[in-house]
C-alpha cells in the first residue's frame, strides 16, 4: 500500500494543490487578484461588457476639457487608473500611453503624456482596484491626488457605461 504524500503546512498558506488552494483560511477556485487585504476572484471582477477603442476613445473625449473632469494632464492618472482596471490597458504607465496613442481621439485640450503621469502612475493606491472605490486605502499624503483621480475614474466609468449601452432606434 502506497502512504499518501503528506502537505507540508502549518495553519495555513496553500496546500490543496488539485481542489483549489487556501489563503488564510479561503478557498480559492480560479484566478485571484489580490487589492489591499482583500481577494476578489477574477470571474466576480470581470466586467460584463468588453469596450472598443473607438468607446474608450469616445468616453474619454466626453470627460476632457477645461470644466470637465479631465481637465489637466497631470489627471491622465486617473484615465490610466481607470483604464488599467476596467479594460485591461497596460499597468506600466510607458505602455498605457503608447496604448492611448492608438485610440482614434483625435485632438484633445488635454493630451495624455508619460512625463505628466510618470510620478503618479506609481501612488500605491494605483495598484488597488478603481472597480472598488470604496475599498481603496489611501497614504494622508496622497489623498488629495486621489480624490482627483476619483473624481476622473467614476465620470469615465459612467461615460463608459453609456457607450456600453444598446442604442435604440426610434
Amino acid at each position: 500500500m502506497e502512504t499518501e504524500e503528506q502537505p507540508h503546512h502549518h495553519h495555513g498558506g496553500i496546500y490543496n494543490y488539485f481542489q483549489g488552494a487556501t489563503i488564510h483560511n479561503l478557498v480559492i477556485n480560479g484566478n485571484m487578484n489580490k487589492n489591499g487585504n482583500d481577494y476578489y476572484q477574477e470571474e466576480h471582477c470581470q466586467e460584463k461588457h468588453k469596450y472598443n477603442d473607438e468607446q474608450i476613445a469616445q468616453a474619454i473625449t466626453a470627460i476632457n476639457g477645461v470644466k470637465k473632469p479631465l481637465n489637466s494632464k497631470k489627471k491622465w492618472a486617473g484615465v490610466y487608473w481607470c483604464l488599467r482596471w476596467y479594460c485591461n490597458f497596460p499597468p506600466n504607465a510607458k505602455d498605457f500611453c503608447e496604448r492611448v496613442k492608438e485610440l482614434p481621439l483625435g485632438e484633445l485640450e488635454y493630451e495624455c503624456a508619460y512625463n505628466s503621469i510618470r510620478h503618479e502612475s506609481t501612488l500605491s493606491f494605483m495598484d488597488q482596484d478603481a472597480r472598488f472605490m470604496d475599498k481603496v486605502k489611501t497614504s494622508k499624503m496622497d489623498e488629495g491626488f486621489f480624490k482627483e483621480c476619483r473624481q476622473v475614474v467614476l465620470a469615465l466609468a459612467t461615460e463608459l457605461g453609456k457607450a456600453a449601452l444598446p442604442r435604440l432606434n426610434l
